[in-house]
């Protein structure tokens, strides 16, 4: 009898009415974003399996350093292999949150207050502000959660690369390998669910959701990415690193003067000139000219990470505020 009693008094684990019908509406488009990013997640792993097999058996992981003669012909095979597929596999991926986040989040309220069923959710007993918050945590948080996950998929995938390329050089792995995947991916859901309450309309929502996020997108990476951090200069091989993000290299002479493009065309052989014995680096050393490198080393790869991670979180929980305000007090 007393143990009757004390089960009884027990508290009951029960998701709340809101967050469960916010998955029954929604949980077709959260098992298609699954469906995505296990099928990219599949094709990483079944062909990371290799390349990972490959890296090891060419003795890439031992030898050191990756750039020196004694591993180039490992370093070359190793290359040709994969290097095409490297490159164009991230340039793919960094445009996945924008289609994750339009496809997600402007339909979320966009198309019920096109078809009106809003009307039947707020006359059942639930405020609009409970209806709008649980949708957005609900569908926000599992989004959290399987962008997280794919990340570590993409990281394990592109590990082979960061000796040899590193992370902040390697083109568009910097937009997937991190955080701000995640962020992007969130920031577009957010942006999405916005747009959806104004417009009411899911496929134009949708239109914008994309416009929007790609314009802000190219902003942040061309504009406000290289003010995070001053760059660093060096003459290359004196304290450059192959894991930099190189944003400018330029030569100059002794006196500090950029060479153009026209002189160093006549220093190298022009019309009349013979430097045929002579390397590139001995004609550089003879006339006192150094390779100067503008880059970011590849130390800074998480500091950059975190600073535009933040800088979407925040946008992304004003956009989340915003909706709740507007659905709150405007929508009818």
């Amino acid at each position: 009898m007393s143990a009757v009693v004390v089960s009884a008094r027990l508290p009951r684990l029960r998701v709340s009415g809101m967050t469960w019908v916010s998955w029954r509406q929604h949980r077709s488009a959260l098992a298609a974003v699954a469906v995505v990013l296990g099928a990219f997640s599949a094709v990483l792993l079944a062909h990371g399996s290799g390349m990972h097999d490959a890296y090891h058996r060419l003795g890439l992981d031992v030898c050191r350093p990756l750039h020196s003669d004694a591993c180039g012909a490992a370093t070359d095979l190793f290359s040709q292999r994969y290097a095409t597929i490297a490159d164009l596999v991230p340039r793919i991926l960094t445009f996945l949150p924008a289609l994750l986040g339009a496809f997600v989040g402007a339909p979320l309220v966009a198309r019920e207050l096109e078809s009106g069923t809003f009307r039947f959710a707020w006359t059942q007993g639930t405020d609009r502000t409970r209806w709008i918050v649980a949708k957005l945590l609900m569908v926000g948080g599992t989004l959290l959660v399987v962008a997280s996950a794919f990340t570590l998929v993409f990281a394990w995938w592109f590990d082979p690369w960061i000796p040899l390329v590193g992370r902040m050089a390697s083109g568009q792995a910097y937009e997937v390998e991190g955080t701000v995947f995640v962020a992007r991916t969130l920031f577009g859901f957010a942006l999405g669910a916005f747009l959806g309450v104004i417009i009411k309309r899911t496929v134009p929502a949708i239109a914008a959701t994309l416009g929007v996020w790609f314009a802000v997108v190219f902003l942040s990476v061309v504009y406000l990415r290289p003010m995070i951090q001053e760059p660093l200069v060096a003459a290359e091989g004196m304290g450059t690193s192959t894991d930099g993000w190189v944003i400018d290299e330029w030569f100059q002479n002794r006196a500090g003067h950029h060479l153009s493009d026209i002189e160093m065309n006549a220093l190298m052989g022009g019309p009349g000139k013979t430097n045929l014995g002579r390397s590139i680096d001995q004609l550089l050393a003879q006339n006192g000219i150094r390779h100067m490198v503008q880059y970011q080393p590849g130390s800074r790869f998480w500091h950059f990470q975190i600073v535009e991670t933040v800088g979407y979180g925040v946008v992304t929980l004003l956009l989340g505020a915003a909706t709740v305000w507007w659905v709150r007090r405007r929508t009818s």
